[in-house]
C-alpha cells in the first residue's frame, strides 16, 4: 500500500514537473516577455519542488526495491539526470529573459522540447519493459 502511494505521488511529480518545463520551453522560444514573471513564479513554487519529489520519491522507491542493482535503472537515472539539466537550462534562461525583459537568441532552448520528449519516451520504455 505504501509503496503504491509513494509510486502515485512521483506519477504525479513527474507530470508537474515535465508540464512546467514544456511550458517554459514553449515561452522561451514562442512567447513574449509580459509572461515571464508568472512563468518564473510558477518555475520557482510548483516546477522546481516537483523536481525535488519526483527525485526523492524515485530514489526512495528505487531503494526499497534494491533496483539500483539493475541495468534498466542505472541508464534511467541518465535520462532523469539529462531532464534535470535541461529543467536548470531553461530555469536560467527564464531568469535571465525575465530580468532583460527580452528573449533574445537561444538555439539551445529550440532543442529542448525534443530532448525533453526522447528523455521522457526512453524513461517510459525503460520502466515498463525493464529490459536490463
Amino acid at each position: 500500500m505504501l509503496y503504491d502511494l509513494l509510486k502515485s505521488g512521483h506519477i504525479v511529480a513527474v507530470i508537474l514537473w515535465f508540464g512546467g518545463m514544456m511550458s517554459t520551453a514553449l515561452l522561451l522560444t514562442y512567447g513574449s516577455g509580459g509572461m515571464t514573471a508568472g512563468f518564473q513564479a510558477w518555475d520557482r513554487s510548483v516546477t522546481t519542488p516537483a523536481m525535488i519529489v519526483t527525485w526523492a520519491l524515485g530514489l526512495t522507491m528505487a531503494i526499497w526495491s534494491d533496483w539500483f542493482t539493475s541495468g534498466w535503472m542505472n541508464v534511467k537515472l541518465v535520462f532523469v539526470l539529462a531532464l534535470s539539466v535541461i529543467h536548470g537550462i531553461l530555469s536560467g534562461r527564464l531568469r535571465r529573459a525575465a530580468a532583460a525583459d527580452n528573449f533574445g537568441e537561444a538555439p539551445v532552448i529550440r532543442l529542448a522540447l525534443p530532448a525533453m520528449m526522447i528523455c521522457l519516451g526512453a524513461i517510459v520504455l525503460l520502466v515498463v519493459t525493464k529490459a536490463f
